[in-house]
C-alpha cells in the first residue's frame, strides 16, 4: 500500500474524540449532555448518597452490556462488507473508512469510561468530600446518557450504511453482466 495510506494514520479513541466536530454531535450528543448532566444534577439534589451508589451499580451493569453491543456492531461493520464496498468507503474524501469507524471508537470509549467511573464511584463515593462525589455523579450521569444517545447516532449511521450497501449491490449486479436475474424490489409494507 502506498505511503500516506489509511494504514499510516493513527488509530485510537482519543484521536477519534479529538477529530469530532460539533455537527457530528448534534442532536444526540448535545441532548445526551443536557439530559444526562441535568438529570444527574436533579438527582444529586433530590436523592441520597446510598441511592446514587445503587444506581451507579446499575449503570455499571448496563455499561458492560452496551460495550458488548457496540463492539459487536463494530466487528460486523468491519468484517461483513464486500471488498468493493470497503474500497468505496476508503476512497471517500474526508477520512474514508476510518472516519466512518471513528464513531464506534467514541462509543466504545464512552461506555468503557462509564464502567470505570461507575466502579470508582461505587468504591469511593462515601469516602470522598461531597463536592468530589457530586461532580463524579454528574459526570457519570452525563457520560451514561451521552453514551445511550450516541448509540442512536450509530444506528442512524448504520442505516445510512445499509442504504449505500443496497445501492452498491444494485450497481454491482448491473455491472457484473453475469446473466443473473435483476434484483426484485420488496413490496412496500403499509
Amino acid at each position: 500500500m502506498a505511503e500516506g495510506s489509511d494504514l499510516d494514520r493513527p488509530v485510537g479513541v482519543w484521536r477519534a474524540v479529538g477529530e469530532l466536530n460539533l455537527r457530528s454531535l448534534w442532536p444526540e450528543g448535545a441532548l445526551g449532555v443536557l439530559i444526562g448532566g441535568g438529570g444527574a444534577g436533579i438527582l444529586l439534589a433530590s436523592v441520597g448518597l446510598s441511592a446514587r451508589v445503587a444506581v451507579a451499580g446499575d449503570l455499571l451493569a448496563l455499561g458492560g452490556a452496551l460495550v458488548a453491543v457496540v463492539f459487536t456492531a463494530l466487528v460486523l461493520v468491519v468484517s461483513i462488507p464486500s471488498n468493493t464496498y470497503i474500497r468505496m468507503l476508503a476512497a471517500t474524501s474526508g477520512g474514508g473508512i476510518q472516519r466512518f469507524l471513528d464513531p464506534f471508537l467514541v462509543a466504545v470509549g464512552t461506555q468503557v469510561s462509564v464502567i470505570l467511573l461507575a466502579i470508582a464511584y461505587k468504591a469511593a463515593a462515601q469516602a470522598v468530600p461531597s463536592g468530589i462525589e457530586g461532580t463524579a455523579w454528574v459526570l457519570l450521569g452525563t457520560l451514561f446518557v451521552f453514551g445511550l444517545l450516541d448509540i442512536v447516532a450509530l444506528a442512524r449511521s448504520l442505516v445510512r450504511h445499509g442504504v449505500h450497501r443496497a445501492a452498491d449491490a444494485e450497481l454491482t449486479q448491473r455491472d457484473d453482466g453475469d446473466g443473473t436475474a435483476p434484483v426484485r424490489r420488496l413490496p412496500r409494507r403499509g
